[in-house]
């Protein structure tokens, strides 16, 4: 069978067992849960007289609940080759589809899971929030629009404010594929599950101390391109920052896609 069309009989095949699987809409559930946590002190203290916008950025960006989310991350498909391994269905999989199929595959619906559970989980949380609150008030417009400091994203919250809160949560969400991917890579040499489910925050907190011990140029920090656009955010297109910010992280999962394959052609050649 033509290798494309057994990548897309894989891809088709992942998807499915990924949909119907509970750990992905309980991931999507407790981010919701945990983001409204993360900003009810804020709206309680304001009684209700304020706004999306403003929830939104005093949420504490990828620092609230940080632990927790890199774990519910990894539910969605992250854990996908570790459950292959313990089922023995590798063995069975691996001889008749290339590895190259599987890996990247396994990669790509691991990103995909990892950034629909984080953007549906916001998108749930924010959305229920705008049924009672404006998406920005006219005091916080006239406030961006005196700054003359509108950076990033910011511009679209004079227009389409419901864009602005989109391409926020992709962004996050993306670093977010990214670290879920981290754990799917390092599953295939790590047995251990919490091992696995632990990957994500270590990476994160290990790039942190080593970008700033080193001072490292602005494009490693990654963490602070997820939170808030970083070195990228004086691009002043939105469009072109969020096309930017998509490619970065995906050069990033190329490359663990790229590592998670060598993995599995070791295994392969050496059982």
């Amino acid at each position: 069978m033509n290798k494309k069309m057994v990548f897309f009989r894989m891809l088709h095949s992942d998807f499915s067992r990924m949909v119907k699987s509970w750990k992905f809409y309980l991931a999507i559930a407790f981010i919701a849960v945990l983001t409204f946590l993360s900003i009810y002190p804020e709206a309680a203290g304001s009684g209700g007289n304020c706004s999306v916008y403003y929830l939104v950025n005093a949420r504490g960006g990828v620092s609230a609940f940080l632990v927790t989310n890199t774990i519910l991350v990894v539910l969605p498909f992250a854990l996908s080759y570790w459950e292959d391994v313990q089922k023995n269905y590798i063995n069975c999989i691996l001889p008749r589809v290339h590895s190259s199929v599987y890996s990247f595959s396994h990669v790509l619906m691991t990103a995909f899971g990892g950034f629909l559970a984080v953007f549906l989980g916001y998108s749930l949380c924010f959305g229920l929030m705008a049924l009672r609150l404006p998406l920005i008030t006219s005091d916080e417009v006239k406030a961006l629009t005196e700054t003359m400091s509108l950076m990033g994203y910011d511009s679209l919250l004079l227009h389409a404010p419901m864009l602005y809160f989109g391409a926020v949560f992709a962004t996050e969400a993306l670093g977010y594929a990214f670290l879920a991917v981290c754990a799917l890579t390092a599953s295939a040499r790590v047995t251990n599950v919490f091992v696995v489910l632990s990957i994500p925050i270590l990476v994160y907190y290990g790039s942190t101390l080593l970008c700033n011990a080193w001072n490292l140029p602005g494009i490693f920090y990654w963490f602070y391109i997820m939170a808030s656009g970083g070195v990228l955010r004086t691009i002043q297109n939105p469009a072109r920052l969020l096309l930017c910010v998509f490619c970065y992280f995906n050069g990033l999962i190329l490359v663990l896609a790229l590592v998670f394959q060598l993995e599995l052609e070791k295994k392969r050649k050496h059982g």
